[in-house]
């Protein structure tokens, strides 16, 4: 029991900071307009099966997407 109640706050605090490193959800728009972080960012999302299902990921392939097809 005392185990447990040492190893909970450790592994709160573990979940917390990788909580932290993840990037913050952006829309489509602020993709497209944002050049630099959608080139930098569609490279992350495909390399990682993981943050390709995230919403973040999606918004930045499908603004990619758009742009390629249609333009500015």
């Amino acid at each position: 029991m005392m185990r447990a109640l040492f190893f909970f706050p450790l592994v709160l605090l573990a979940a917390c900071n990788q909580a932290s490193s993840v990037h913050s959800e952006r829309t489509r728009d602020w993709y497209m307009q944002h050049d630099t972080e959608r080139l930098a960012r569609v490279p992350e999302c495909k390399n990682d099966a993981a943050q390709l299902a995230t919403p973040d990921c999606q918004n930045a392939i499908a603004a990619q997407q758009q742009i390629t097809v249609l333009g500015k």
